[in-house]
């Protein structure tokens, strides 16, 4: 009849209500009291893994734009290829799966 998600602060009802956990809330009461009875909510669905893709934008996404223009900016200045080093080092720990 209910099953939990994942941030914990709502529950969804079976027919896909998602329900504050507000004690003012009276779908909220129901829920409490249906616990109450003895019942337990199914459990919330296990997120996927991410991909290397995913895991690969976070880690670009720790340097703003303006950072990573920089660096290519300054490589181009200086003859230094730290932006692509970066780039590698990244490809390198997170490989194509």
């Amino acid at each position: 009849m209910y099953k939990l998600n994942q941030n914990s602060t709502s529950i969804t009802r079976n027919d896909g209500a998602s329900i504050p956990a507000d004690p003012q809330n009276t779908d909220f009461a129901e829920y409490t009291q249906w616990l109450a009875e003895g019942n337990t909510p199914e459990p919330a669905d296990i997120p996927p893994e991410p991909t290397y893709q995913e895991l690969r934008a976070a880690e670009y996404n720790l340097k703003s734009t303006g950072e990573q223009f920089a660096m290519q900016y300054d490589d181009q200045v200086n003859g230094t290829t730290t932006w692509v080093d970066w780039q590698a080092d990244i490809k390198d720990r997170i490989p194509k799966t």
